[in-house]
């Protein structure tokens, strides 16, 4: 997955970091996540999303002062991102809806907003108002036999990425990708055994997924082709396989 970057200036920097003014933004090519780094210190970085990712409707009530340090001729130049907040437990990950980023795309000038936490949460819940799909794993998965039943969820317009919550243990929730996004030619034969416990009519019924392990730093997040989740989606009945590890990466890098 390829990346694209812009240098964006903050002249006033970011709340809590008034002495950090020029960051890249870059995201992985279909996104929706986006990555503010610092130049300044390259270790300082935000995870971002785009807002109406996070809420259609969302909109940004600008101050005259505001709107003229942007310089924005139209709507359409104005790029708006809102920091997202991880938690451990995955499923409880939140949005800084209060203190979103405004940037010109045409200049390259942001500036972060400060709104009213009465009416712009702090903390809004990321996958909330997403429908769910009920899957079920007669044989688990890999360290996790018990856990059978599954909730597939994703947040809007975040594709590639999902999200598998054990309905069994909500506390075990697992970042998924859609291969296709990262590997177009990922090919592998179905032994007896799997193909029997699948039941797949035809190709197209099949979702394949990758697990997501997101390090510390996010940019070095990697996808295991050698286990990957089988879904047929007429029956909701799911299967996790293992492959040839010389073949297919444990850990195959999805920034490349």
């Amino acid at each position: 997955m390829s990346e694209e970057e812009i240098i964006v200036k903050f002249p006033k920097g970011l709340v809590g970091s008034p002495e950090l003014n020029e960051f890249r933004v870059f995201e992985p090519e279909g996104g929706p996540l986006k990555f503010l780094q610092s130049t300044l210190k390259p270790e300082i970085f935000f995870t971002c999303m785009d807002a109406a990712a996070v809420k259609a409707d969302y909109q940004v009530p600008l101050t005259e002062k505001e709107a003229e340090e942007l310089n924005l001729q139209s709507e359409k130049e104005a790029m708006v991102l809102v920091m997202v907040i991880h938690h451990e437990e995955l499923h409880q990950t939140t949005a800084n809806l209060a203190g979103p980023l405004v940037i010109n795309t045409r200049t390259h000038l942001g500036i972060q907003a400060a709104l009213e936490i009465k009416k712009f949460p702090l903390q809004y819940p990321l996958f909330a108002a997403k429908e769910d799909l009920a899957i079920d794993f007669p044989a688990g998965l890999l360290g996790f036999p018990h856990l059978r039943a599954f909730r597939l969820f994703e947040p809007a317009d975040s594709y590639p990425l999902k999200f598998f919550q054990s309905a069994d243990d909500p506390d075990i929730c697992f970042t998924c990708i859609d291969i296709a996004s990262i590997q177009p030619n990922y090919e592998f034969s179905l032994n007896d055994e799997d193909a029997e416990a699948l039941a797949l009519e035809a190709p197209e019924d099949a979702l394949l997924l990758a697990m997501v392990v997101i390090p510390q730093d996010p940019r070095k997040m990697t996808a295991n082709l050698a286990g990957p989740l089988i879904i047929n989606g007429k029956t909701c009945v799911g299967r996790q396989i293992v492959l040839n590890t010389e073949k297919f990466p444990l850990k195959f890098p999805i920034l490349s």
